[in-house]
């Protein structure tokens, strides 16, 4: 673990591109290669925004992870972190496009005050969590209902019976298939980010011959059911 060099850090606690997109459907007509583009791509827009905010940055990556379930794997890497000397961590997964430099200045804020924050998700899940090593118990956290609709307000219960007052962020769209992705790239976000993505789908979708309308649309929104949010 990198040694602090000031008492908060935004971890990125993410799969490896490969392994995140042999878990998840980002796009149906490429290869197996362009799912990982595509992957790779929300890993590095995070990576590149959390750099920019000021704070330390750790990234734990699949190599880097230990634990049965997901749960207990993320309550590992913040437990290690906190011992290594940070005081307050501020946690992101890859799968939120529209997350920003501006929005983590904003959470490092509310962390700074209350000593928790969370970026609730559409879903139910969060895109993003701040705690103070005060308010966090590794092992309460890794038995909390990680990847499912009730993570959220488990989250949110978790930290007030603790004793934090928890800050919310505005709710945003994560990217667990590919109607998520679809849909999350009509939304406001980072122009460089939404030029690759489009690039990425573009290359991939299939375009309608001239006058002929394409069913592309409906076949991309029945094809991969919701699930709950696959890193935080």
């Amino acid at each position: 673990m990198t040694k602090p060099t000031s008492a908060v850090a935004i971890l990125l606690f993410t799969r490896s591109a490969g392994q995140d997109a042999a878990h998840k459907k980002l796009v149906s007509n490429g290869a197996r290669a362009d799912n990982v583009a595509v992957v790779a791509q929300l890993i590095s827009h995070a990576t590149a925004t959390a750099r920019q905010v000021g704070a330390d940055f750790l990234c734990i990556d699949s190599c880097r992870q230990t634990g049965a379930t997901f749960g207990a794997r993320l309550s590992r890497a913040m437990h290690e972190a906190f011992a290594s000397g940070y005081e307050q961590l501020l946690v992101i997964g890859n799968d939120c496009p529209q997350l920003d430099v501006g929005l983590l200045r904003r959470a490092l804020a509310m962390l700074a005050m209350t000593g928790a924050v969370l970026g609730p998700a559409t879903d139910g899940g969060v895109y993003l969590l701040g705690v103070a090593r005060t308010y966090f118990d590794s092992a309460v956290w890794a038995a909390l209902p990680w990847q499912t609709a009730l993570l959220g307000r488990a989250l949110a219960h978790r930290l007030r019976a603790a004793g934090a007052a928890v800050q919310q962020l505005p709710a945003l769209a994560d990217v667990d298939n590919e109607q998520d992705l679809a849909q999350v790239l009509r939304q406001p976000m980072a122009r460089h980010q939404l030029r690759a993505l489009r690039r990425l789908r573009r290359h991939l979708v299939p375009r309608p011959w001239p006058g002929v309308q394409s069913a592309a649309p409906l076949a991309l929104t029945a094809a991969y059911p919701h699930r709950g949010p696959p890193n935080c």
